[in-house]
């Protein structure tokens, strides 16, 4: 089971967080927007791109639970503790793994896998990658890989509609320019309601024309 989580995970390499590289520059801090405290609580549905449906996307069977379940100190730096426990309707276990969030002084949300924090002597205020930049309009991350570019960017605050629920939600979106003729342009978005956090996700791959969405069907904020 646990492998089957990971292959999962491996479509992330793609195109959906190849933008989260630490690249702070401009920002007014708004650490409002974003609600890290203990007890928090969201689930999500993982839904794939349906082939013979453009456009259609079906449940995947996997739910993601996700929790605030301690504040931490790393090397220092206060990060909240996130637990991620994934089921699928196809296996009863479960896969869990973790992930460390704060808010830096500039208002962006920043992450750390559980992965980075094997050497927790080098983690400082630049570590991590911006998982969102709040409200900070100003913030764009430009960056080149082997098979073309990235440009990410923030939108004003739009509604949108999730799991029969509306939401006003301010996205960060990605933009790839593939260098081959054979790659098409895509996009990542990330969107993310003030004090609820991350209400939808839609992310590519780049050799493919596998897509997924990860959408909120319900929260519990503390505040």
């Amino acid at each position: 089971m646990k492998n089957y989580f990971i292959k999962i995970s491996i479509f992330f390499l793609s195109i959906c967080f190849v933008a989260c590289t630490n690249d702070d520059n401009s920002a007014q801090p708004d650490e409002a927007f974003f609600n890290l405290n203990v007890g928090n609580q969201w689930v999500y549905k993982k839904y794939d791109f349906d082939f013979d449906t453009p456009g259609v996307y079906t449940f995947s069977g996997i739910i993601d639970n996700v929790e605030v379940v301690d504040i931490v100190n790393l090397n220092g730096i206060s990060f909240s503790k996130i637990k991620h426990t994934k089921t699928s309707e196809n296996n009863p276990s479960q896969y869990i793994y973790y992930e460390y969030l704060r808010v830096n002084d500039k208002g962006h949300l920043i992450g750390i896998s559980e992965n980075d924090i094997s050497n927790i002597e080098n983690i400082n205020e630049n570590s991590g990658n911006v998982y969102h930049p709040g409200i900070d309009f100003d913030y764009q991350k430009n960056f080149n890989q082997s098979y073309g570019s990235m440009t990410y960017s923030v939108s004003p605050a739009t509604t949108i509609t999730v799991e029969n629920n509306s939401y006003n939600t301010v996205l960060y979106k990605g933009v790839f320019t593939p260098i081959s003729e054979g790659l098409p342009s895509k996009t990542t978005e990330d969107h993310y309601q003030k004090q609820i956090g991350l209400v939808k996700r839609i992310c590519h791959t780049v050799s493919t024309n596998y897509s997924w969405e990860e959408r909120l069907v319900s929260y519990t904020i503390v505040n």
